[in-house]
């Protein structure tokens, strides 16, 4: 049965492909739909932009690439599914270094001191990983390297056919998995690409390295807004700060790796996170995409610099945000902090919408009819409204019971019972109408806890390396998930989906922390 899905799935996009290799005549105009298809990709590293343009043209091959991973990742999932759940973690930790599972499986079991000798050019976070299973584990990393040689040699044996700039393209995208996730999650924008750059390629380029230019330029100036804001508004920095906390104390870390200040701040401009393997993906009780385990100061946007000062180095994560508007109870304990999320949004003039302004504006959405008539114009009540929506939802909450969702009815009669406590949502009711009228996808989502960590390092401590992830592909990993984060949301309000208004319920317990044999390090940008 999988055989013929698969060959069905080949012939399918196969046409597409022969579809997409039809020339078009260079006069024709772009539609809105292929410059968003173009422009999602400008903030990539130019090498990646062209590699990207170049598998483009392939649709087929992504396809078929996208089926050989589904099946490689289900085969590393089986072949550590009987492990306890933190040593899973760990496992799938280890695949994260390039080579690093090859290195002890090769030659037979290694000693502890040929482990230690291995594990000295990888980073300090991996070593007692390293050593724990490459002594006691050894039979499983076997096969783990065994299934990567494997996919390795049909990966090869797939795009071989193709002229060698193509096989370059495919070998360099394998390295950023969530990129190629993305092109073969969107064939169709996929496939209108490829048919721009096979038609008149200096054109695509051109227009990509202008718009590089535009679009850089807008995200520094929407950082140093948020970070002057974040500096001057002492409340909402306070607040920040606690929020921060509750997140990084939610997600496993103790109160001393939260309060220790970095100070290597070159490390956290230039930090490289090792994302999961394209060929295994990412651990399997992930609910969405989450190729990329950085640090949970990364989600911040900001760190504790020498000293203990706050340092904003850019906007806050989709994870922080999300989890931050999801739960009521931060709208009304964290006001001053949603005020700066929901000014942000005001003052941009876009064309497309971060993660953090589609959650923003689903938000506004959601509770426009009890926010009041001037909550853009009158930033001096919108505190206290984005608290007493907070109120209003926590208080409908404890009347429903903590499983059941908070409805609309629910609220409305709650409101009309108790108007009294609400004067700011009771002074003039909100309008219908929203500011922005296009329809946006809900891209929010329930919360869950981000993967485990091992304690960061005192600095002091931390071993030197000379290790270089990708020595073919010499950059910034911050850029690039920057990169893929725009990608992403560009290519979401391309095609928006319909989706359910989320429905809000009490938060849950955040379960205590696990003990695994030491995991990857901290959720970091």
């Amino acid at each position: 049965m999988k055989f013929l899905l698969g060959t069905f799935l080949f012939i399918l996009v196969s046409g597409i492909a022969a579809e997409a290799q039809q020339p078009i005549p260079t006069s024709q105009p772009w539609t809105k739909q292929d410059s968003a298809a173009i422009n999602a990709l400008v903030l990539y590293p130019d090498s990646i932009r062209l590699a990207i343009f170049e598998a483009c043209e392939y649709p087929g091959v992504i396809v078929n690439v996208a089926d050989l991973q589904k099946n490689s990742s289900t085969d590393f999932s089986n072949l550590v599914s009987s492990y306890p759940q933190s040593a899973q973690e760990a496992i799938w930790n280890m695949s994260r270094y390039p080579g690093l599972i090859s290195k002890l499986a090769e030659g037979g079991q290694k000693s502890p001191d040929q482990i230690n000798g291995i594990v000295a050019d990888y980073p300090a976070d991996i070593h007692d990983v390293a050593l724990t299973y490459g002594q006691n584990n050894y039979d499983l990393l076997k096969k783990i390297d065994d299934l990567q040689n494997q996919t390795n040699a049909e990966f090869e044996g797939l795009i071989s056919i193709y002229p060698p700039q193509v096989q370059a393209a495919f070998r360099q995208l394998i390295q950023l998995p969530e990129a190629l996730s993305l092109l073969n999650d969107n064939l169709n924008l996929t496939v209108r690409v490829g048919e721009h750059y096979k038609t008149d390629p200096q054109r695509v380029i051109a227009k990509a390295d202008s718009l590089n230019l535009v679009q850089a330029r807008q995200n520094a100036q929407d950082v140093q807004q948020w970070k002057q804001t974040i500096q001057t508004d002492t409340a909402a920095q306070s607040e920040l700060k606690d929020a921060a906390n509750e997140y990084a104390v939610g997600n496993g870390y103790t109160q001393n790796q939260v309060d220790e200040p970095i100070d290597d701040t070159n490390n956290v401009s230039n930090y490289t996170c090792y994302p999961y393997p394209y060929w295994f993906g990412y651990p399997s009780w992930y609910p969405y995409s989450y190729w990329y385990p950085y640090p949970y100061w990364y989600d911040w946007g900001f760190y504790y610099g020498p000293g203990g000062g706050l340092v904003v180095f850019g906007m806050p994560g989709f994870y922080f945000t999300n989890w931050f508007f999801y739960h009521p109870d931060h709208w009304n304990r964290y006001p001053h902090l949603g005020n700066v999320y929901v000014n942000h949004y005001y003052s941009r003039n876009r064309n497309v919408f971060t993660s953090n302004d589609l959650i923003v504006h689903n938000w506004i959405h959601n509770n426009r009819a009890y926010l009041p008539a001037d909550f853009k114009t009158n930033p001096a009540h919108r505190v206290e409204a984005i608290r007493e929506v907070g109120q209003l939802n926590e208080e409908v909450q404890k009347q429903v019971g903590a499983r059941n969702p908070v409805t609309a009815a629910a609220r409305n009669a709650y409101l009309q019972n108790n108007s009294d406590r609400y004067p700011v949502l009771n002074k003039t009711p909100q309008q219908p109408k929203l500011t922005e009228t296009r329809q946006m996808p809900n891209i929010m989502q329930q919360p869950v806890r981000q993967p485990a960590v091992a304690p960061r390092q005192q600095a002091q401590q931390q071993q030197r390396s000379n290790f270089a992830p990708r020595s073919s592909s010499p950059y910034n990993y911050n850029n690039v998930n920057r990169a893929q984060q725009y990608h992403q949301n560009v290519w979401q309000q391309s095609q928006p989906a319909q989706r359910a208004q989320p429905e809000y319920h009490a938060q849950p317990q955040m379960e205590a922390p696990r003990s695994a044999p030491s995991a990857p390090s901290p959720r970091t940008r």
